[in-house]
């Protein structure tokens, strides 16, 4: 399930640490649209959640120091594997008309739900929507790169988790290829982490491909990173667009 949500925004600037706003957007969403889901995912630290998300700037025009100059407009894309998360969001964004974004504030102007999409092959071609980033094993803080000692077991790492958890496959991998990436530095909680962007092939078994369609790659997914879109191919059949207001 893919929602599409457009805001206002009642000030030009915002903090480069503005996925951390749009996460705990979404948290209070999920509180107010659905209250016994909100404790199964937020009771506990480290709760792996189905879901991914990115935010789109139409009228970014560069930045000053820790501020990106955003314009008025600010497009969330939500994606999630689970149903009842998406409802949960939807109906909890339409009660939050206005939210604080650090200096900022963002009003609420429609949700669309997007065309829902499943791959069929068991390979398939993505572009990021925001940067994936990959973890070594045994440092949670240190992000790897296409190419680096160890990427590959740091990303089958992060699938498998997610494999276990929404699919119930204990064991399920991918391969990687990249087509076209490069590197891209994010700040975020006050920390600078290393993501890749860009155009990639992954091979694996449909299902698996489908969840990391559905909830991103990599880690941190929940707080802004990872999440993907098709790049058009015979691989996915796509259904009609549905528009909610």
């Amino acid at each position: 399930m893919r929602l599409q949500v457009l805001f206002h925004l009642n000030n030009p600037s915002l903090s480069a640490e503005y996925r951390r706003g749009f996460a705990s957007l979404l948290k209070e969403a999920i509180k107010r649209g659905d209250s016994p889901l909100f404790a199964r995912y937020y009771s506990r630290l480290h709760t792996l959640k189905p879901f991914t998300f990115s935010v789109f700037f139409p009228e970014l025009a560069g930045n000053e120091g820790e501020y990106f100059k955003v314009g008025s407009k600010a497009i969330l894309h939500f994606s999630t594997c689970s149903y009842e998360v998406g409802v949960s969001v939807y109906n909890g964004l339409l009660q939050i008309r206005e939210f604080p974004l650090f200096e900022n504030k963002i009003r609420f102007q429609n949700v669309f739900l997007k065309p829902r999409v499943s791959i069929v092959q068991d390979r398939a071609r993505f572009k990021t929507m925001a940067p994936v980033l990959v973890n070594t094993k045994g440092d949670a803080n240190w992000y790897l790169l296409p190419g680096d000692e160890g990427f590959e077991e740091g990303l089958n790492f992060s699938v498998q988790e997610i494999c276990r958890t929404f699919l119930g496959i204990p064991e399920a991998t991918v391969e990687f290829y990249p087509i076209a990436i490069r590197r891209k530095v994010i700040r975020h909680y006050n920390m600078h982490m290393q993501g890749f962007v860009g155009i990639f092939e992954l091979c694996g078994q449909p299902e698996v491909l489908n969840l990391i369609y559905q909830v991103g790659l990599g880690v941190r997914r929940s707080q802004g990173f990872g999440m993907l879109e098709l790049v058009q191919t015979a691989s996915h059949k796509p259904a009609e667009e549905e528009t909610h207001e």
